[in-house]
């Protein structure tokens, strides 16, 4: 179970869900948003957070991301990684309007890899053509390759909202602003436009993952990640 819709439940006059979560990101949440986010009954001692649905301030695209994790929390290994039963007469899927380059995207991704397993206790989520990296359940990174068909390659980190809003400004080329994720304060840094500076990619996952992973982690040996010399992808 990830999920749960609620309507005026026991009378406390919400249309709501709420969604499998941590007691970190819950109280996280309620502290920045208490008018849209709660701690529900029940549940909400294990972690799981209301989410108000009925508000003017309702945020469709951050609630997908919340459901997103709360069902990888979840959904079994073999569902997570895409693992799925092929049906007998499978309909041949579209194709899709936006290509990418595969040579560009594999050595990317290879090198986003190197960079964020240097980390302690970062672990890789392969999906599809994406991949997720996280520490002790942590998502640090983002690898995407034309996601939901944008035609770009790469990296999403951490960052604060003003400060990716001004980069994306200021070099709309090199940075923007990922669907569903840049509303929750990642950065897309490409990976497909020569040349990629890639000594700033390395300090910009390193400062994500600084960002979320324990401090016993976090100050032993971040440093020691080697960062490939800037060159095109």
């Amino acid at each position: 179970m990830f999920l749960t819709f609620v309507d005026n439940h026991h009378g406390d006059g919400r249309v709501a869900v709420w969604c499998k979560s941590t007691l970190s990101e819950q109280r996280r949440l309620v502290a920045s948003h208490p008018a849209r986010f709660f701690v529900p009954p029940y549940v909400g001692v294990g972690g799981w957070v209301g989410v108000r649905l009925d508000g003017p301030s309702s945020d469709w695209i951050e609630l997908s991301m919340l459901v997103e994790e709360g069902w990888a929390a979840v959904a079994p290994p073999r569902v997570a990684r895409g693992e799925v039963v092929v049906p007998t007469n499978p309909v041949a899927p579209r194709s899709p309007r936006v290509t990418t380059d595969a040579r560009v995207a594999r050595a990317a991704l290879a090198q986003i890899t190197t960079l964020c397993l240097a980390f302690p206790g970062a672990e890789p989520v392969p999906d599809g053509r994406h991949a997720t990296f996280r520490v002790q359940k942590k998502v640090f990174a983002y690898f995407l390759d034309n996601h939901h068909g944008d035609g770009i390659i790469s990296a999403c980190v951490r960052g604060d909202k003003r400060a990716n809003a001004a980069l994306i400004r200021s070099n709309p080329k090199r940075f923007y602003a990922p669907a569903y994720l840049g509303p929750r304060g990642y950065l897309g840094v490409r990976l497909d436009a020569a040349p990629v500076d890639w000594k700033d990619v390395a300090e910009r996952l390193a400062k994500s993952y600084r960002a979320v992973a324990p401090k016993t982690l976090a100050g032993s040996g971040t440093s020691s990640a080697r960062s490939p010399k800037a060159s095109g992808s």
